[in-house]
């Protein structure tokens, strides 16, 4: 299949952020959609619009699965499909001012109180955001919950980048998947575009994949991986959390590497990794961050590599060498 072919694109390729023309095979305005559900918003909006690109963002497997079908199934060539959270995508996959629009449908309202900093559209996604957008480029919002919605329009309202625009919700967003099943229960949808106009902001690069990688090395014995218990780190704004370590044997029950099971919750994203402790020489060992799932090199996750190595130099006969994080 020819790369111009695909639908699903990931955002961790290195060069992505500079290549939508060659991605799509042809120059166009840039829209990003976040929370696409079955992508039917995305298509039709492709369908009504061809002369655009789509790029559309999505956590969830089983709608990245259901858009690509839907994609395929329209036949429309100016859409590509992206599995992650829209602050890694947002941050990695676009340029500064390459955007012409953010969609955000129907996400997540995270109702608790206590949930409150983890609503996307504040703080440091909306400084990306002012960032990724052209000048006259739109932020449009779509939501049922209405406590959501106020808080929203108070964070964009605040931010200097952003002015709000009146317009009536296109008869697209009432076919979307959740909107439909809203309208079946009487509940009003609450729509809202924010044009982005002069103001100084602060330049958002996309974080680079260091080398080398953090990792520390030490001398011991053997690690107790059994010993472990969950733990949470505070660093900074954000928390690591070591869940839990499992061990691979030799064939005499020796490990000879440990994996710590992580999460590092971020206020731009979270990601969930391992961190592992892999035998080196004699005694030697090394922490380092796995590269299965190629991780996002962040100040957290270089946190969590330093939770690791404290827990081994917590453990008699450990001793730390050499910290690189």
């Amino acid at each position: 299949m020819k790369a111009t072919e695909r639908i699903l694109v990931s955002w961790r390729e290195a060069d992505v952020a500079a290549a939508w023309p060659q991605v799509f095979g042809r120059t166009g305005d840039v829209h990003l959609e976040v929370g696409f559900g079955d992508g039917r918003y995305t298509v039709r909006r492709a369908l009504d619009e061809p002369g655009g690109l789509y790029v559309g963002v999505e956590v969830s497997g089983v709608s990245v699965r259901r858009a690509i079908k839907n994609v395929r199934r329209s036949g429309v060539r100016n859409v590509r499909i992206m599995k992650g959270t829209a602050q890694a995508a947002a941050r990695q996959a676009f340029t500064a001012g390459s955007l012409a629009s953010v969609t955000v449908n129907f996400p997540d309202p995270w109702p608790k109180d206590r949930h409150e900093s983890r609503r996307l559209l504040q703080g440091p996604f909306l400084d990306v955001l002012a960032d990724r957008l052209k000048l006259g480029g739109e932020v449009r919002l779509a939501t049922d919950h209405e406590d959501y919605f106020h808080f929203s329009v108070a964070q964009l309202d605040a931010h200097p980048a952003f002015v709000r625009v009146p317009r009536m919700p296109p008869d697209a967003v009432f076919q979307t998947k959740y909107a439909l099943k809203w309208r079946e229960q009487s509940k009003p949808v609450h729509y809202g575009v924010y044009r982005r106009v002069p103001a100084n902001v602060t330049t958002q690069p996309p974080i680079e994949r260091p080398n080398p990688m953090p990792h520390a090395l030490l001398t011991g014995p053997q690690p107790h991986f059994g010993t472990l218990e969950k733990t949470v780190i505070e660093r900074g704004d954000a928390h690591v959390i070591l869940h839990e370590a499992a061990a691979v044997l030799t064939g005499d029950g020796q490990p000879t590497r440990v994996f710590v099971r992580t999460t590092v919750d971020e206020p731009e994203f979270t990601q969930q990794l391992l961190v592992a402790v892999q035998k080196r020489e004699g005694d030697e060992w090394i922490v380092r961050v796995e590269s299965f799932g190629d991780p996002i090199i962040t100040d957290a996750v270089r946190g969590a590599v330093h939770g690791v190595t404290e827990w081994l130099a917590a453990q008699d006969g450990w001793q730390v060498t050499a910290r690189n994080y």
